[in-house]
């Protein structure tokens, strides 16, 4: 589950969406502000020219109104000054058509500005609709249910209109059992991203054929090193934490992390921080240790009705402000005995409501879950061809 509703990218031309609620409230509020201008100019002395006020009502209503109804409003505004400076007030003719003319023109501009801003908003549009297939190619919809695990996801980028950052998740469900990946690219933008794809497409690969973790991992290092090599830059630039998990045996799981975020376990109402010992650095590192890397498996218990939860950094290190950073295993404790969708919708909430505001770096969580019922023989994982 991903907390994004990808719409279609629909084709509804360049001027903008319909209308919506608020715009016909700002609509009617417009006309009621020109037949308020009209009372008044016509109840007051003759020699003030009150009818000028009505040339702002049009660029007030270009701000939220379609160009149908700016262009109604300004019409109108236009006829009313007409009937006011020839019935109701007593200025030289040189004035009223100098009132006239300018309520007119100021028309016109809100017309433009209304233009302009519909533009904007369909171009704005566009760039989302790009960004949304861009985060769907990258992060594929990870499967609520696989053979004796639940699952569910979470991405919050920290640039909001990119809605694809730096950190990455990945499940495959193999001949060797289901493997999954979580991670975190150093930096933002569109580097991060490129970094992102090649490592999950990699991992999509090799979390199908290596039957050995150790060798996944070895993997992904060698396919960000080659990304390093092919780029300019000072050496350990480009690299990225990651956690990598196998579940092939009954309640058995079994870890690798490179340098990454501890991930928590829930289990009877309680959250512990999984303490992984033989940390292996962040995936690119490995030519600043000239002994080598180890990738070492970590086996822990996972059993009928545990959640693990995987988190990158920009979870546990959001901060609120007063700088307290958030304290996510005290909060996942009180979900414990929730479904995984629930409790990523709950942690998406309650992160949003810790910052009161946008996140200052990409935030993205794997929840998995043992379901207390047994998985239907059906389902069960494909065996290797004899």
């Amino acid at each position: 589950m991903t907390l994004r509703r990808l719409r279609p990218a629909a084709d509804r031309g360049a001027i903008g969406p319909e209308p919506s609620l608020g715009d016909r409230r700002a609509t009617l509020a417009a006309y009621a502000a020109i037949l308020a201008i009209a009372v008044i100019d016509a109840l007051i002395d003759p020699a003030i020219p009150g009818a000028v006020a009505l040339g702002l009502v049009a660029p007030a209503a270009a701000g939220v109104c379609s160009r149908r109804q700016v262009a109604g409003v300004a019409l109108t505004a236009t006829v009313s000054a007409v009937v006011l400076v020839t019935w109701y007030e007593s200025t030289t003719v040189t004035s009223k058509f100098i009132h006239v003319a300018v309520i007119g023109s100021l028309g016109l501009v809100a017309l433009g500005v209304t233009s302009t801003r519909l533009r904007r908003e369909a171009q704005l549009r566009h760039a989302r609709s790009v960004a949304m297939t861009l985060q769907s190619a990258v992060l594929e919809p990870v499967p609520p249910r696989l053979p004796g695990l639940d699952l569910a996801s979470l991405y919050m980028a920290a640039e909001a209109e990119t809605l694809v950052g730096g950190d990455f998740y990945a499940v495959v469900d193999g001949p060797h059992g289901i493997r999954m990946l979580i991670g975190d690219v150093r930096g933002k933008g569109l580097p991060a991203v490129n970094t992102a794809a090649a490592l999950m497409a990699t991992f999509r690969e090799a979390a199908y054929h290596e039957k050995d973790l150790t060798e996944v991992a070895s993997r992904l290092e060698g396919r960000i090193h080659r990304l390093t090599s092919e780029r300019t830059g000072p050496p350990g630039e480009r690299f990225a934490t990651a956690l990598l998990m196998a579940f092939d045996e009954p309640d058995r799981l079994r870890l690798i992390t490179c340098g990454h975020t501890q991930p928590i376990m829930l289990r009877d109402g309680s959250a512990t921080e999984i303490e992984l010992g033989d940390i292996a650095p962040p995936l690119g590192l490995a030519p600043l240790y000239p002994g080598g890397v180890k990738y070492v498996e970590h086996e822990i218990a996972f059993e009928a009705g545990d959640t693990l939860v995987a988190t990158t950094d920009g979870i546990s290190e959001a901060r609120d402000a007063e700088g307290q950073f958030y304290p996510a295993a005290a909060r996942l404790a009180g979900w414990s005995r929730a479904w995984p969708q629930h409790i990523v919708l709950h942690l998406y909430s309650d992160l949003r409501g810790h910052t009161g505001g946008p996140l200052q770096d990409d935030a993205a969580a794997l929840v998995l879950q043992r379901p207390r019922r047994e998985t239907p023989a059906g389902t069960r994982r494909r065996k290797l061809p004899i």
